[in-house]
């Protein structure tokens, strides 16, 4: 397979597809390779992390995207982009030249929490570390199942302490935010917290129990708590009942020493795991339990009556967001993902001389007869270039910032007025009737040597049919493994949020009411886009969420996605008009939302003027969000298991050790299948702590 001379297809360029080709295109990399050619649908890159720039130069994403602070190998690439890259040299009219002005630390999060019959917001701030994602010297290695069990209880002590105002605020209770100076319940928890810390320590715990120790101090901290009145003692204990079953359960079900890990509870749903070892019932309902699924789009058939999450991920995940963390918890984008991420890369990867054909979109891959290898790849190529270009280039600038626009530069077309039916976009969906301009055929030992699948889980059964049809894996991980739709809107609003009520800006907030559960406050980007003046907002809002919308189907043609727009459109005026006054009451009127305040909405109300922002409908095959069902990790193939000679597999479907619809899990799943390639170990070069 890492024979020299080789040609590379790559198929997709989304961050995986991207993450193989850095890899592969390192420094001497033609002493092995005769080319890398990544092959893309339309006209644009990034896949789910792909945005554009559509009317005023506003930004366009695929839904919100936001890094985590534990991303190690994705802020690692980044930063040797951006190095590489050089634009102060380079490219000095681009206001970003550094990685972190493309992402700046977001401290700032909040849960929505139903109380009664009404909404209360618990706000808070994480405290930044010291070091930065991507650090050269970092490891990410530092954390253990010991570790994560005393920051966990460490979190709980804190959290009380910041309540009584004794330490630097964490998480902080909006509803209170003056409590009395000493309260019988907060030193209950401290005491209780103290008590586990101490037992850990304790040589005797092994022989009396530590989850005995813990459950006599947790009892004593429930007496005191007046659970039935105050929001903010009843959030107290469901925090401490919650860390207290998730610590029992990690000893009771001995993942310290389990060569498994986490992976050991990964059958069983999270909710059902802390309930076993002993939460309270009403931890499920928990704002904090509710956002961690919601971050993970972890619902059964985008029900919000199902949550599925398998149990070892998500403890996994929740010890990498809270406790995993360098610089800040979260890192906003200063612009679109494909103006900061995606552009960049690009542009980085052509000077090192990897090749990009896009309007390739991939329609089939075909075995060899001995069926041991990929033999041909049929595309259909969407449109020819004009005469005496040998490629697409497909950026163009805005305030100097290299972008994608969000219809093809059509002077490099050859029929640039020849629009297809459905529009550009029909260029990026399965759901499209548009004709191809022709089929093209690549054919191993002639166009290709090697192949890394970097194309979406949902896009499997369109494409790789016939591999489906051929070995029992494909068919269980094609099967067994859940994907979702998911729904998105951004909205540009010409008054600033403290004019319209809201005090917290650059906050991300979830566990709201579905089906838009997330949102988050985006105003470092404006200064990136280019309304006119007089209709210039100062606000900008992103929302996401699941969408129910059955995955495969026997529907066909464009009648499929129209349906499902029409539907998201509804349900954006209905959550404007019935639940943004909660964060925005500036925003509401007698008659619900305000939709004077819209800029660019030409003076549009409901379904119309939410036509005049951006939505993303999800519902494409490839836009498909992949979760983490109980009882389906043991499904996900590695890179280097595609069970062919001359095929190795990327995205975040795969097994990485990082099984979760992320960034990172693209990110490293691609450098994993550049590493098969090149004959190195699974984990050369990557970073960080991942499920064994």
């Amino acid at each position: 397979m890492n024979r020299p001379g080789g040609k590379v297809a790559i198929l997709g360029g989304g961050m995986a597809g991207l993450s193989a080709a850095w890899r592969l295109s390192e420094p001497g990399w033609r002493d092995r390779f005769d080319s890398i050619t990544v092959y893309q649908r339309g006209w644009r890159l990034g896949g789910k992390g792909a945005s554009s720039r559509g009317r005023h130069g506003r930004i366009e994403e695929h839904g919100l995207h936001i890094w985590l602070g534990s991303y190690q190998n994705a802020f690692t690439l980044l930063r040797e982009c951006y190095a590489e890259l050089d634009r102060a040299t380079t490219d000095p009219a681009a206001p970003i030249s550094i990685w972190d002005q493309a992402l700046i630390p977001a401290d700032n999060v909040g849960l929505a929490d139903r109380v009664g019959s009404d909404w209360l917001v618990w706000l808070g701030s994480f405290t930044r570390t010291d070091g930065l994602p991507g650090d050269p010297d970092g490891t990410g290695l530092e954390m253990t199942v010991v570790e994560f069990t005393v920051r966990a209880l460490r979190l709980v002590r804190d959290f009380a302490e910041s309540l009584r105002g004794t330490v630097a605020p964490g998480l902080t209770l909006s509803i209170h935010p003056d409590p009395p100076p000493t309260e019988r319940w907060i030193d209950a928890v401290i005491d209780a917290t103290l008590a586990a810390l101490l037992a850990l320590g304790d040589p005797q715990t092994a022989r009396r129990g530590l989850s005995a120790v813990i459950d006599g101090a947790v009892a004593a901290a429930r007496a005191a708590l007046d659970y039935e009145r105050r929001p903010d003692h009843r959030r107290s204990w469901l925090l401490l009942s919650l860390m207290t079953a998730v610590i029992r359960g990690i000893l009771a079900d001995h993942l310290v020493t389990d060569p498994r890990g986490m992976r050991a509870i990964n059958d069983e749903d999270f909710n059902d795991w802390i309930l076993r070892h002993g939460a309270h019932p009403d931890v499920t309902e928990f704002a904090l339990v509710r956002g961690m699924y919601d971050l993970v789009f972890g619902y059964r058939d985008a029900d919000p009556g199902q949550p599925a999450f398998a149990a070892g991920l998500a403890v996994f995940l929740t010890g990498q967001v809270l406790f995993g963390y360098q610089g800040s918890i979260f890192w906003k984008m200063t612009a679109g993902m494909g103006d900061v991420v995606i552009a960049p890369l690009y542009q980085a990867l052509r000077r090192r001389g990897v090749e990009f054909e896009f309007f390739h979109r991939l329609d089939a891959l075909q075995l060899d007869a001995a069926r041991q290898a990929v033999d041909t790849i049929t595309f259909g190529r969407q449109v020819r270039l004009a005469d005496g270009l040998t490629g697409y280039q497909p950026l163009t600038t805005v305030h100097g910032l290299p972008v994608f626009p969000s219809a093809p530069l059509t002077n490099q077309l050859a029929t640039p007025d020849q629009i297809p039916e459905g529009g550009w976009h029909a260029l990026e969906t399965h759901w499209s009737d548009s004709a191809d301009a022709e089929s093209r055929v690549l054919r191993r030992g002639v166009d290709f040597d090697h192949i890394v699948l970097a194309v979406s889980l949902g896009m499997l059964p369109v494409v790789a049919a016939e591999l489906i049809e051929d070995q029992p894996e494909w068919r269980q991980m094609t099967t067994k493994i859940q994907t979702v739709a998911t729904q998105a809107f951004q909205i540009w609003l010409r008054a600033c949020e403290p004019a319209l009520g809201w005090n917290d800006p650059g906050v991300t907030l979830s566990a709201y009411v579905p089906p838009f559960e997330t949102w988050a406050s985006m105003p470092q980007t404006l200064w990136a886009e280019d309304w006119p003046e007089q209709d210039r907002p100062a606000t900008v809002a992103y929302f996401c969420g699941t969408l129910d919308a059955a995955w495969p189907t026997d529907e066909v043609g464009p009648g499929y996605l129209h349906r499902h727009q029409q539907r998201v459109h509804r349900q954006v005026a209905d959550h404007l008009d019935k639940h943004l006054h909660r964060f925005l009451p500036g925003a509401a009127g007698e008659d619900g939302f305000d939709w004077r305040l819209l800029s660019g909405a030409d003076g549009e109300t409901g379904c119309a003027a939410v036509e005049t922002q951006h939505v993303s409908v999800n519902v494409d095959p490839s836009d498909r969000y992949v979760q983490s069902i109980p009882g389906t990790d043991r499904y996900r193939l590695r890179a280097d298991e595609s069970g062919y000679d001359n095929l190795v597999l990327a995205g975040d479907w795969t097994d990485s050790g990082m099984n979760a619809g992320c960034i990172e899990a693209a990110v490293m799943s691609g450098l994993q299948a550049a590493n098969a390639l090149a004959g190195r170990h699974r984990y050369h070069r990557i970073r960080g702590l991942y499920l064994p």
